[in-house]
């Protein structure tokens, strides 16, 4: 809600490809002063509540040649160009807030104590904190891998969607078992696992859904053999 300009992705055409056709995209830096174009109040989110989200709405808006980005009909080559880093930030996040999830859920399994023991003695939470620990460590190899390829300009698409799949499917485990470790004070709102539950929810859908990013992975196992 601070932004003067914003980036829009529009269809600008058709073209034939052999798979069929496709629409052409351009992508296009619209100032929020440009007539025909209104900012309106969005729908409330309860993933990161600390954004704002907002309507866009476009009536007769015409924009000058000056604000297209990169060149007409090469909206996806732009995109592409910053979506594999951001699917590389998201799982980023996840890592950090999942190792968070761990280290509270760890220190609640030690300090709780239920039948004379604390929970942690119990393989029931015991076995949860393991399963957490695991697949924590097999993301973030994967994300510091692609993050490693794309230092180096060889990290292909179908990396940076692994990575987002495994920490984003990881982080909503283990913040959901963290959540069962605490019981019902893991849902009270003065305990931050809540917020970390929830905000983990929007990291599965965002810079393509968890459904995109295993497309894109099965595209590049299958195209090099003709399918």
């Amino acid at each position: 809600d601070l932004a003067d300009y914003v980036i829009v992705f529009a269809a600008s055409g058709e073209e034939e490809t052999d798979r069929g056709a496709r629409k052409k995209i351009t992508a296009f830096l619209v100032d929020f002063n440009t007539p025909g174009f209104e900012r309106l109040p969005g729908y409330r989110s309860v993933s990161n509540r600390g954004y704002h989200n907002f309507i866009l709405n476009f009536d007769d808006c015409r924009v000058p040649t000056g604000s297209v980005l990169g060149q007409p009909h090469e909206g996806f080559d732009v995109a592409n160009e910053w979506l594999g880093a951001t699917r590389l930030q998201v799982a980023a996040i996840c890592l950090g807030r999942a190792r968070r999830a761990i280290q509270l859920a760890t220190r609640w399994a030690v300090e709780r104590r239920q039948f004379g023991s604390q929970i942690g003695k119990f393989q029931g939470v015991s076995f949860k904190l393991a399963d957490m620990q695991m697949r924590y460590e097999a993301a973030e190899l994967k994300t510091l891998q692609a993050a490693w390829k794309m230092d180096r300009g060889i990290m292909q698409d179908a990396d940076a969607a692994m990575a987002k799949v495994l920490a984003t499917e990881m982080c909503q485990f283990v913040t959901d078992e963290a959540v069962q470790v605490y019981g019902g004070m893991g849902l009270m709102e003065e305990l931050p696992l809540e917020r970390m539950w929830r905000d983990t929810r929007v990291d599965r859908i965002w810079d393509g859904t968890s459904e995109i990013q295993r497309h894109i992975i099965s595209r590049a196992m299958l195209r090099p053999l003709g399918g």
